[in-house]
């Protein structure tokens, strides 16, 4: 297990770990499961909401070309934590734990799935977990209108050198298929929202590692997935940072 750096300045917009669950036909979905969750919970996670999430999927119609296509709306229900940065949500087929800033670590991070994992397993019972997504999304604020990525960014397998080098408006994505079973998914991307200090918007740096495949429904089994996708993630991301990046997450003056 790969011991990971703790940088005074994380520029983590959002990390989160998403679980997606099978139910044994015996034991199906019960709609007041997102209730008796929260009421196990209720003591640090005061806050609970139903959110209905619109879905958007690209079909290929008869003439060949790609249109999207509203799916189903589905209803989640979000937990949210009285004084730690953490969002917990909860659907019929998905269990996720979001982390919002201050970015509290990595240990921190597994270690509230870890202790919320019995009162999931008890309330829901899921037979076995078939996907888990763990996804770290990096907002660093730009410095100038036309600064280009390689000003925080090196390139790496994931990262061409060209999306680098661009201007205002850049978009670059890999989406890798390592194997049947993993994927790797990286963007970087410029956001134009001035939100958090950032008179010129922000340079976002997107990974998102995936695993598909019957997991047990056991936390050994979970937390061991858990750190294989997170060595991927930071390998992506300690290859790509430059040197005015490593400076501000130390905190540190920059060039």
């Amino acid at each position: 297990m790969t011991e990971y750096p703790r940088y005074p300045n994380p520029q983590i917009a959002e990390a989160l770990c998403e679980i997606h669950y099978k139910l044994a036909p015996q034991m199906p979905w019960k709609a007041t499961a997102p209730g008796a969750l929260f009421k196990k919970l209720q003591p640090d996670y005061p806050e609970f909401e139903p959110v209905t999430e619109q879905g958007i999927a690209i079909v290929v119609g008869p003439d060949g070309i790609p249109q999207q296509q509203l799916t189903p709306s589905r209803v989640r229900f979000s937990l949210k934590h009285r004084s730690e940065p953490f969002l917990i949500q909860i659907s019929d087929q998905i269990l996720s734990i979001n982390v919002l800033p201050p970015y509290p670590g990595w240990q921190a991070f597994k270690a509230e799935l870890e202790r919320r994992w019995p009162d999931f397993m008890e309330t829901v019972t899921p037979h076995v977990i078939s996907r888990i997504g763990l996804r770290y999304i990096n907002r660093i604020a730009r410095r100038s209108a036309d600064e280009s990525p390689n000003s925080w960014l090196r390139s790496n397998d994931y990262i061409a050198e060209t999306a680098l080098r661009s201007g205002p408006g850049f978009l670059g994505r890999t989406e890798c298929r390592i194997d049947g079973q993993n994927r790797l998914l990286v963007t970087i991307a410029h956001d134009r929202h001035t939100t958090g200090g950032a008179l010129h918007g922000a340079l976002v740096l997107d990974i998102d590692r995936i695993v598909e495949r019957e997991i047990a429904a056991d936390w050994a089994a979970v937390e061991a997935e858990m750190w294989r996708l997170h060595d991927d993630v930071w390998k992506v991301f300690s290859s790509a940072k430059g040197d005015n990046l490593e400076n501000l997450l130390r905190g540190e003056g920059h060039a």
